[in-house]
This record gives C-alpha cells, structure tokens and sequence, in this order.
C-alpha cells in the first residue's frame, strides 16, 4: 500500500505498488483523463467515465483496476487551506466530500490538453522553483473546487437556501475583497454594511464557524502568507498593505498567531515546500 506526502499531483501510474491500492489521510482527488478508471473503495466498484474529477473522502483506502495510462492523482491535507475559511467549510461540511465512496464532476470546464499543458507538466519538471509549484497546485485545487461548486451550486438543496445571515456574510466578503487594506475594528464594517457589530459576528458565526474579527484575522494571514512565501516583497510594504501604520506593528500581530516572525515564516516556506516528484514517504 502506497502512503502520500501532504500534497502533490501525479500521474497515476507513478503512485501504485504492486497492489495498486493507495491510503491517503487527507483529501483526494482523481481526474480520469481521457480513459475509463475503476476503483474499488470499501468493497464498493466504482466505475469513472472520462473527463471526470472524482472527490474522494480522507481515510479512504482505494484500490484501483486495471491499467490507466492519462489519469491523475491530486491530493492534500486540509492544513493547506487553513488560513481560507471559505474552502475550509466547502470541504469540511460541503458537497465535495460528503459521500464516503466518493462524487463525481464531468470536467466541462477545461480539457485535457490544457490540463496537462498548464498545471500536469509545468508540476513535474526536475528543476522548477519550488515557490512556483505550490502555487500553481493551489491555482489548480482552487480552480477545480471553483468550478465543481459553480455547476453543482443550484442543484443541492442547502446550497439554495437564502438567508439573511448569507447575504450578510456575501457582502461582508465582498467588502474586504474590494477594499485594499484591513481594519481590524468591527464597527467599521458593520458601519460599511448598515448592520451592527452583534448583527455581523452572529452572520458569520452561523455561516463559517467563527467572529467577524477572527474571519478578518484569518484573510490578512492569508494575504500576508501568500505574499511572504509567493513574492519577494519587502516586508515594510506588506504590513503597509495589510492595513498596519508600523512594521513593527505587523510583525507582532503575525508573531502572535503564527509563532514566528514575518521574515522566519519567508525563510521557513521555502524550505519546507516538499518537491512535486518525491511521490512516496
């Protein structure tokens, strides 16, 4: 039996042993490609058509059947998007990995040739910055759980309900996203929507699990992580984007909740990015 690394893509063909059978804690992702795939998940056949992604749950041991020549594994842990509330809750208690003998998405947003061209290839080359290839397998992850979602939206029921809380939590989120720097003070937002503060922190409590002030904590983390460990920008300009008036300022409030400082969490995330060809632990 074959265990994963946290995260990666492969050629399906370049991750079995002799059994063909493959454990993963975490969560994965088959894209059948241009071929049939058979599985066998909890003595249950499952049979792939073409040009499918197929969402399989964590702790799922999967045997595959039969020979496949274009298939691709994708896998990760949840840990990767910690600091993205919104997926955390897609795939946690969403659609995508509800079934244990897993759910099926027709690909018709993107072909195979383009899959491979853009994320498959540029993912396996020898030398590629490591930076450049975690954020190109989060482009993708993020792509295929964006698009799933978009198509299968309308169809599920508790996807469909409106609410208050959910247009309350749509607009905030719009909000931050449109506005370039945070304020960590509630009342401004609630200010912004028309809406009070308890009003606010009761929305996104129903609907992610956690207060306003922790949501927007969590998003600046997520700004502030990706343009450490993505790009080369000086960590004063960084803090100047997040919305912080001194360096010093910033570097204590990701210190607080991160254990480390700006410039050891950029030190730290190259090191510590596995490379896309080392399949097996």
């Amino acid at each position: 039996m074959i265990t994963l690394r946290d995260w990666g893509l492969s050629a399906l063909t370049d991750i079995q042993d002799e059994d063909k059978m493959i454990n993963f804690s975490g969560y994965s992702i088959l894209y059948s490609a241009t071929e049939n795939v058979h599985l066998l998940i909890f003595d249950n056949v499952v049979n792939i058509t073409p040009e499918t992604f197929y969402f399989i749950p964590p702790e799922s041991t999967v045997q595959f059947m039969g020979e496949t020549k274009h298939a691709i594994l994708i896998w990760f842990k949840v840990d990767l998007f910690i600091d993205r509330l919104e997926f955390l809750q897609h795939i946690k208690k969403g659609i995508f990995f509800r079934d244990p003998l897993g759910w099926a998405v027709p690909n018709n947003f993107m072909p195979y040739e383009s899959i491979l061209k853009y994320y498959y290839q540029p993912t396996q080359e020898k030398f590629i910055n490591k930076l450049f290839t975690k954020n190109l397998f989060l482009n993708f992850l993020e792509f295929i759980l964006i698009r799933s979602l978009m198509d299968y939206d309308p169809k599920l029921e508790e996807y469909r309900k409106e609410s208050y809380e959910k247009e309350i939590t749509n607009d905030f989120i719009y909000l931050l996203q449109k506005e370039t720097t945070f304020s960590f003070t509630m009342e401004y937002y609630a200010e912004k929507l028309n809406i009070s503060k308890r009003t606010l922190d009761n929305a996104v409590q129903t609907m992610y699990g956690c207060t306003a002030k922790r949501f927007i904590t969590a998003k600046a983390l997520e700004k502030a992580k990706r343009l450490l460990r993505g790009t080369e920008t000086p960590i004063k300009i960084i803090s100047q984007e997040l919305g912080f008036s001194e360096e010093s300022n910033f570097s204590n409030f990701f210190r607080k909740h991160t254990d480390c400082s700006p410039s050891e969490f950029r030190d730290r995330a190259v090191s510590q990015i596995p490379n896309l060809r080392t399949k097996l632990s």
